[in-house]
């Protein structure tokens, strides 16, 4: 799924400057929610949505996990096999949040770009 969700991103991002690192994002987003909630079971589901304007975008990625995140803090382990990737998503975007919904949560990322008149 992930590499499908990166094709739909870079598809609606075409010619962005910042297409790269929305990709980049989405990716890790939607591979944690695969990977550590129940909607990578069987039968689960990831929803992405992506809201896209002049010079602007968010990223949402919403799943069925429990809410239990938090921010990224300190140092990454450069050498660990995981725990890089919400501070990957910290890192690249622009702005980011998390949102719990009644039937999950949602992960989001903003990126803004200069657009030319």
């Amino acid at each position: 799924m992930v590499p499908a969700i990166r094709a739909f991103v870079r598809g609606l991002l075409d010619g962005s400057p910042r297409t790269s690192d929305a990709e980049l994002v989405v990716s890790e987003l939607a591979a944690n929610s695969l990977r550590h909630t129940i909607s990578g079971a069987p039968g689960g589901e990831v929803s992405v949505t992506v809201a896209l304007r002049p010079g602007w975008v968010r990223i949402a990625v919403t799943d069925a996990g429990a809410g239990a995140w938090q921010q990224p803090a300190g140092a990454v382990d450069a050498v660990s096999e995981y725990g890089r990737g919400l501070f990957i998503v910290e890192q690249t975007a622009d702005k980011v949040g998390h949102d719990i919904t009644k039937s999950g949560q949602t992960m989001w990322a903003e990126f803004t770009w200069d657009v030319e008149s």
